[in-house]
């Protein structure tokens, strides 16, 4: 019966593909890319940040050490304004957790553990974002030292904060990978760490620049009036182009760097391109450039919409490679999927179309909502579980002895039990 299939096909692993090649044919070795046996010795493994073992744990408690004693300095002098600090630190969030959960998910074949993320957070948003004031102060006061003081204001926040923020945000990925290196299989590891570290920084941040901005309204009754303003600046106007989008061009160019060392040079120019455009994409957004997009004739603050505009066209280039370079990220991601269930002859396991719906959020969706009209609510919900069950199948697969484990085989199970009550759903008209 195919009753349970919203494309009625179970197909097989190495039926014939729309051009005409296999899915076999589509495996790393021909794609020109890592085998499994190279990029998924670890994928289902879950690595600790807590690694004693480790020299560079022992570095990253050092330094939250450090950087907690600055945070908390910091924390409590914006506490002074209680209203202020309060509404800063919930639009944060409101902004932030949404992003935390797409980055999460853009990893669509081996997402990477919690712990790990969450230590990615607070590098970013403890050691990086405490340690950055301390140096750009100086290295602020340098230039104004060496520099013409009208040069040293518009221009100083461009040359100092994109080189000493992205250093110690990139620090973060690499001490990421010495602690847990088996949790860095490809490039999309890298931009899933990177923008976690660039989103715990972007939310210190944020809430120092709200409160400045109420700082710098003395005998304002509103406290809310300077937060919002600077909220739709900051979040509305530019949350897309952040550090959010710096360091997950720097990451993802780390990672390529230390996963694909057999790589040709051409390639690892490129990945070491990738770092420098999210400096470059950071200088940009820190430069005085494109001010006119700003401008009113009346001489009033611009409105939401030049904030956006203004945003848009200083990072959208740069958002736009980050864009392309999570999609080839996610293929390449894909093609160790198929390598790791080639061997499976069970067409109840999963099929060559599955696979294929199972390549991005969007082809996901598509098959969920397939089966939503063909099968009802139900029917959507069970693909959504069939799906999660064939991605934790090549997660049990990689990380078994035998494709004839337990494991695998209770694995193989849990998908045949939901794939049973699909195909017992009754078929809509």
């Amino acid at each position: 019966m195919n009753a349970g299939r919203p494309d009625g096909d179970r197909g097989l692993p190495n039926e014939p593909l729309a051009d005409g090649s296999t899915a076999a044919a589509a495996q790393p070795a021909a794609l020109g890319l890592p085998s499994a046996s190279q990029e998924a010795l670890h994928w289902g493994r879950q690595a600790s940040p807590i690694a004693p073992g480790e020299p560079a744990f022992w570095l990253y408690l050092v330094l939250l050490a450090i950087g907690a004693y600055f945070f908390v300095d910091q924390q409590s002098l914006m506490s002074a304004l209680p209203d202020a600090y309060l509404l800063s630190w919930f639009l944060v969030l409101v902004y932030a957790v949404p992003v935390a959960l797409v980055v999460y998910r853009l990893d669509l074949f081996e997402r990477e553990p919690k712990l790990l993320l969450a230590a990615a957070v607070i590098w970013g948003a403890v050691i990086a974002t405490s340690l950055a004031s301390q140096a750009n102060s100086a290295w602020l006061d340098i230039v104004g030292k060496l520099a013409p003081p009208d040069f040293a204001a518009q221009w100083g926040k461009a040359i100092v904060g994109p080189g000493v923020e992205e250093t110690l945000k990139l620090a973060g990925v690499a001490v990421l990978y010495l602690i847990a290196s088996e949790e860095f299989d490809g490039p999309m590891d890298g931009f899933v760490y990177g923008a976690m570290v660039g989103l715990g920084f972007t939310v210190v941040e944020d809430v120092s620049y709200f409160i400045n901005a109420v700082a710098a309204a003395p005998g304002a009754v509103d406290q809310a009036g300077p937060v919002i303003d600077t909220f739709i600046i900051r979040v509305v106007g530019g949350g897309l182009y952040g550090h959010v989008l710096f360091t997950g061009l720097t990451g993802t160019g780390f990672a390529y760097l230390v996963t694909r060392r057999g790589a040709s040079r051409l390639r690892r120019a490129g990945a070491l391109g990738c770092v420098a455009a999210g400096v470059a994409a950071h200088v940009v957004w820190n430069a005085p450039l494109m001010e006119s997009l700003l401008r009113t004739a009346d001489g009033t603050n611009p409105t939401t919409f030049q904030w956006i505009e203004y945003g848009t066209v200083k990072g959208a280039p740069f958002l736009l490679l980050l864009a392309v370079l999570v999609v080839f990220a996610t293929r390449s991601e894909e093609s160790v999927f198929r390598e790791i269930v080639a061997g499976e002859t069970d067409t109840d396991v999963i099929t060559e179309p599955e696979i294929r719906s199972l390549r991005s959020l969007v082809a996901r969706r598509s098959a969920r909502n397939r089966a939503r009209r063909l099968l009802g609510p139900a029917g959507g919900k069970l693909v959504g579980r069939l799906q999660a069950a064939q991605v934790e199948y090549a997660m049990v697969r990689s990380r078994s002895d035998s494709p004839a484990s337990p494991q695998v085989e209770h694995q193989r199970q849990r998908i045949r039990e939901i794939r049973s009550r699909l195909e017992a759903l009754p078929r809509r008209p």
